[in-house]
């Protein structure tokens, strides 16, 4: 426009932006070089953040559109799913316990309606699906009839109730945790099908009170648990008929002089429980050993409990 029309160079930088930014207005009467100057800069300034901001939520939406179809992939994929973990609820109690979970590299399946929530479980790479729990075709869609366990952990005790119960029908197997965040609730969830009923402010009090008047106690379950100071875990391990140790006595096992760990206790099949075994116990087909040792220990000695070991 300078050199076909002969305008100056402020009015050819002038009608060139408003004609980019199809503004195309005619100038105001008495339009200074400086007002000109302002119109150019305004506009240059006002596409690039009407783009930013355009571009933000274009990536917002399409982040949320992929993450939906992922979600989506994973919930068919859980029809293959079997022995696996399902946690209900994914607040604080939730999310803790879930996570410890996947520690154990279980796999893990949350429910909740918080979508914001799912996001962050799919990034942990556990099976995320927005449902709510108390209705059964949801705890169907989690494949609740092949999972190991279900852990219900909403703040809402009528609707813990209301899962244990559907999940107990679906499932005669299945090990149930239950939250519990009423004292009275705790009643109602054992007698309809919970396993494991844990309340958590009885439970914090509990830790608070241990930390009290037994210090040393606390601080060693801290360090096990929660620190994780030491290389030890407790945890259990269940002995198949064709399992090396059966009909192995305590002493003669290695399980405290090769792989260094403390046999704390011994559920028999008939339910019995046997705390600090002496050597001369002998271990039977279907017990459940309460160890206490290093997590590296942890996978030999769950595949020598399953027959797939040798000691």
């Amino acid at each position: 426009m300078r050199f076909i029309l002969g305008l100056s160079w402020m009015d050819s930088l002038y009608y060139v932006t408003t004609t980019l930014t199809t503004v195309g207005y005619n100038p105001p009467a008495n339009l200074t070089e400086e007002g000109k100057l302002f119109i150019v800069v305004f506009l240059a300034v006002g596409i690039l953040v009407i783009g930013l901001t355009l571009g933000q939520i274009a990536e917002k939406v399409l982040k949320r559109q992929i993450l939906d179809a992922l979600g989506r992939r994973r919930d068919r994929r859980l029809e293959k799913l079997s022995g696996h973990w399902i946690v209900c609820g994914l607040g604080r109690v939730g999310l803790n316990v879930a996570e410890a979970i996947a520690e154990e590299n279980l796999t893990v399946v949350v429910l909740d309606i918080d979508e914001s929530k799912l996001e962050m479980a799919r990034e942990k790479g556990w099976y995320a699906l927005k449902a709510d729990a108390t209705h059964e075709e949801n705890l169907r869609a989690c494949a609740v009839e092949r999972a190991a366990g279900l852990v219900v952990s909403t703040s809402n005790d009528a609707n813990n109730v209301y899962v244990t119960v559907t999940a107990r029908s679906l499932n005669r197997n299945l090990r149930i945790i239950a939250r519990a965040n009423d004292p009275q609730s705790s009643g109602i969830l054992y007698r309809v099908g919970a396993d494991k009923v844990v309340n958590p402010l009885l439970a914090g009090a509990s830790a608070m009170a241990r930390a009290a008047v037994k210090p040393a106690v606390s601080d060693f379950l801290e360090i096990v648990h929660i620190s994780r100071q030491f290389d030890l875990d407790f945890y259990s391990i269940t002995l198949a008929s064709d399992s090396p140790l059966v009909g192995v006595s305590l002493s003669e096992s290695p399980l405290r002089s090769r792989y260094n760990v403390l046999v704390v206790a011994v559920k028999t099949r008939d339910q019995q429980m046997v705390y600090n075994p002496q050597g001369s116990h002998v271990f039977s087909e279907g017990d459940e050993l309460v160890l206490l040792g290093p997590r590296a220990a942890t996978p030999e000695l769950r595949r020598i409990a399953s027959g797939l070991g040798t000691v």
